[in-house]
């Protein structure tokens, strides 16, 4: 049985010492010590969870959950709540301004379809012309509308749940986290509780080497999609990586080759064809819980 989500490798430089033996002139052995610099690549893997990590997941999500709750920070329900108390998170400017953006893109939307059917009989070039202004236009309302959806999601950020499950993603990336040394698989962050893992990242991250800080983020990045189910086979973590790799590259000014870019857009495209599948199985579930349940843990949030 494999035990790993996923095993990756980073290549990091390292200064090489090597001897060379040689006879001079009068015959006498001499060594010659030289210097390179070798590119030597490092195994990194990731534990796949047994059921026990996962019960302490939960249980590390439940601690911190309550004390974030005493700590007095207000939980969804009661944040959800407060908000419809007032009137909702949206001021009357912003209810409109969002039911404008709907339209302008239904609208926008139409006027796409009817310049594709050439209900106005235009001759190709102006089709041409207006079917680019129009997806340019309609680009535009989507951004407009995702930036906005994406200022009333923040309200929510500071609630008790969002801090305890970042806390709980940080827990698996300590957890999960391992380096092969003369092939042998060690845990990555040393320690025995989550504190001492804690301490052995914040060591690593102070040491503000690219190597090491590509391995941290690399590990936390696959890490936090693994936890909300937007990747889990290799293959998954394959589309990840060559994004995570292109997004380094990006940063470093490396630029990409054809083929890379094709692999890369394939990637981007099978990421948010899981994004929209999983979102939609979410949805689902949420539609399909006891109603029950839901009133229990409405219960628990409020104090009773």
């Amino acid at each position: 049985m494999n035990k790993w989500l996923y095993s990756f490798t980073i290549n990091k430089t390292e200064e090489i010492q090597t001897e060379e033996k040689s006879k001079n002139e009068e015959g006498e052995e001499t060594t010659t010590v030289k210097k390179e610099t070798k590119e030597i690549p490092v195994t990194l893997k990731i534990r796949k969870p047994n059921r026990r990590l996962y019960d302490d997941a939960d249980l590390f999500y439940g601690v911190k959950l309550s004390e974030g709750i005493k700590a007095g920070l207000l939980t969804k329900t009661l944040l959800a709540k407060r908000y419809e108390n007032d009137g909702g998170p949206m001021s009357n400017p912003e209810k409109e301004k969002y039911a404008k953006l709907y339209i302008d893109l239904y609208e926008k939307e139409n006027e796409i379809q009817k310049v594709q059917l050439n209900l106005d009989k235009l001759n190709d070039e102006e089709k041409k012309e207006k079917l680019t202004e129009a997806i340019i236009d309609m680009s535009t309302i989507k951004q407009d509308l995702h930036q906005f959806e994406l200022s009333q999601q923040s309200l929510f950020d500071q609630t008790a749940e969002v801090r305890a499950r970042n806390q709980t993603i940080m827990w698996w990336v300590l957890n999960l986290s391992y380096s092969v040394e003369d092939e042998k698989e060690e845990v990555f962050f040393i320690g025995d509780t989550f504190d001492e893992k804690l301490n052995t990242y914040d060591e690593i991250e102070d040491r503000k080497n690219l190597f090491w800080g590509e391995v941290i983020r690399k590990f936390i990045y696959f890490i936090s999609f693994w936890e909300s189910g937007q990747i889990t086979t290799e293959e998954e973590f394959k589309d990840a990586e060559r994004i995570f790799d292109r997004t380094l590259e990006e940063e470093n000014g490396v630029p990409e080759t054809k083929e890379e870019e094709d692999e890369l857009q394939t990637a981007y495209e099978k990421t948010e064809e899981q994004e929209k599948a999983n979102e939609k199985k979410k949805k689902q579930n949420q539609a399909t819980k006891p109603k029950k349940k839901q009133k229990k843990e409405n219960l628990v949030a409020e104090g009773v």
